[in-house]
């Protein structure tokens, strides 16, 4: 009587539970039904920053063609504008669908940009973020001047960046990770250059993205910014030379394509915007772009007195090591450094005068 007793209350469980299997997947694909439906870890990565810039302190995301794996490495596709995915649960697996909570951890950044852009106060309790806030409001007094052209404002940042952070790490080396390193601790590394430069360009609305990758085989981060319309990639670590220059800063990779920044960085190019305009290159919108030597020689010289950095593009030089000896010609230049860099389809050159 047990034993038969035994084999029919088994028998009625695993009723129950096909019974609430398949209801489950019917609402659980009723769910994807009604929902707008992530598709792949592209679209995941966008929709995972806007939560974040909106704000959230979590997010249900429904997705398909997303492995596991992949979300558990999720930080590795998200960039630290605004945070980074603190911890996930998968909710529902079937198939090729999932449903996912992501929690995040809000970055310094983010109470600055609210602050700036919607006046929202900053918690006493975020330190770093009033820091950040009061080097914002210094660069923004010092060096904006309305009206300025969104190409302005960005050479100002960079400029400003450049001038006031040395490469390198300050004395609590976290921070050289974060935009506060830059804006006050002044030493960092490319991340924090990265997020220093995207927090200013938010700040000032203008749209920019940090990109992830590889330059010269090392891992690295930069910028992407839009200026009309048009996707650039700038890279203020390495304009920053090292040893460090003080006040002398160039413009080698200052809103470039794809194809020029690709001579020596990498990155997964799908995730990121696609960049190949050349309107605002920082020697095109200067008009320092030469055909060859000769033609650079007769046109450099314009630039003398202008700047302590010239600056210029050149497409063809029969030697790496320009004979530059003519810029003495003017009184004004009494000794010189030179920097010759290779882009691949063309070389900048750099003058750094009476150093």
């Amino acid at each position: 009587m047990k034993k038969r007793h035994f084999i029919l209350k088994g028998i009625i469980t695993a009723l129950v539970l096909i019974v609430l299997f398949y209801t489950g997947r019917w609402a659980f694909f009723n769910i994807f039904h009604r929902q707008d439906v992530v598709d792949g870890m592209v679209a995941l990565r966008t929709n995972v920053m806007h939560s974040m810039e909106d704000g959230n302190d979590s997010d249900i995301f429904y997705v398909k063609n997303v492995k596991i794996k992949d979300i558990s490495d999720i930080n590795k596709y998200v960039d630290s504008a605004f945070g980074s995915v603190d911890t996930y649960r998968v909710l529902v697996s079937s198939g090729d669908y999932l449903a996912i909570q992501l929690s995040f951890d809000r970055s310094e950044n983010y109470y600055v940009i609210r602050k700036v852009l919607f006046d929202e106060e900053i918690p006493s309790d975020k330190k770093k973020a009033l820091a950040m806030y009061d080097s914002y409001i210094e660069f923004y007094k010092t060096c904006i001047k309305e009206p300025m052209s969104d190409f302005d404002k960005e050479k100002a940042a960079h400029d400003y960046l450049i001038k006031n952070c040395v490469y390198g790490f300050p004395e609590e080396q976290q921070d050289a990770y974060d935009a506060y390193g830059v804006l006050v601790s002044h030493k960092a590394v490319c991340d924090g250059y990265a997020e220093a430069f995207f927090m200013l360009m938010t700040c000032l609305d203008i749209p920019c993205d940090i990109v992830v990758g590889t330059a010269d085989g090392d891992l690295h981060a930069w910028n992407q910014i839009e200026l009309d319309g048009k996707w650039y990639n700038i890279d203020l670590t390495w304009d920053d030379a090292v040893p460090d220059m003080g006040e002398y800063v160039k413009h080698t990779y200052f809103n470039l394509t794809d194809d020029t920044l690709a001579e020596n960085h990498t990155w997964e190019r799908e995730f990121y915007r696609t960049c190949t305009d050349t309107d605002m290159n920082y020697y095109v919108k200067t008009f320092a772009v030469f055909d060859d030597f000769e033609a650079y020689k007769k046109g450099i010289t314009k630039q003398i007195g202008r700047s302590d950095v010239l600056e210029a593009i050149v497409y063809y030089m029969d030697t790496d090591r320009p004979d530059l000896s003519f810029l003495y010609d003017s009184s004004a230049i009494k000794k010189l450094k030179y920097l010759v860099e290779d882009m691949g389809e063309y070389y900048v050159i750099i003058v750094y005068v009476n150093t």
